[in-house]
């Protein structure tokens, strides 16, 4: 009986061990598959992520929204930030809200501070992901591309019930990998 008990144990620990990675990886493929696509303007900002690698650091031309009246929002505090599409189809935010809204397309965030009438908001996809030996062409490509200038750098981010995953990272208007390999001229491939 006892050995039938932890033996029973055990399988309903490993199972649930398998769930939650199985459900984090549902989750997120889910949303690339059926999440509404978002571009969002990007700012500069060779970043590396000793467990993940390479990376490219993102910033981001809107990271604010106006605080409603008499709002007491608080920095860490989790928001749904309304999302709307401006006359380019670059998403911006119209507000923060406390509750989920019901119709508009929102970002569940946290808040990154609150300065006067402004909440910040902390991004959760401030970081692209590639290739230990493409990842610092395509941050030298980024930021020649991403300046006031230019701006011709963007990142798309599909986005379902406030569950944001980053999509792409692209430069003049074409997907990071591919602009790399039509401007091998673009930068180091490697370090």
């Amino acid at each position: 009986m006892k050995t039938r008990l932890l033996l029973g144990l055990f399988g309903l620990a490993f199972f649930a061990q398998l769930a939650v990675p199985a459900s984090m990886i549902l989750k997120r493929e889910r949303t690339l598959a059926h999440g509404q696509a978002f571009k969002f303007r990007t700012a500069p900002v060779d970043p590396y992520d000793a467990f993940r690698g390479r990376y490219v650091a993102l910033g981001f031309d809107q990271r604010s929204v106006a605080a409603p009246p008499g709002h007491d929002f608080a920095r860490g505090q989790t928001v749904h930030a309304v999302l709307v599409e401006d006359a380019d189809g670059f998403a911006t935010f119209a507000e923060a809200l406390r509750d989920r809204p019901d119709a508009a397309p929102y970002l569940t965030t946290k808040i990154q501070y609150v300065g006067g009438n402004m909440v910040h908001l902390r991004l959760p996809f401030d970081r692209f992901y590639m290739d230990e030996n493409e990842a610092p062409a395509a941050e030298q490509a980024y930021r020649q591309n991403s300046v006031r200038s230019n701006r011709n750098a963007y990142v798309q981010v599909r986005i379902e019930k406030g569950f944001a995953v980053l999509e792409d990272l692209y430069v003049d208007g074409t997907p990071i990998r591919d602009y790399l390999a039509a401007h091998p001229q673009a930068g180091p491939r490697g370090r």
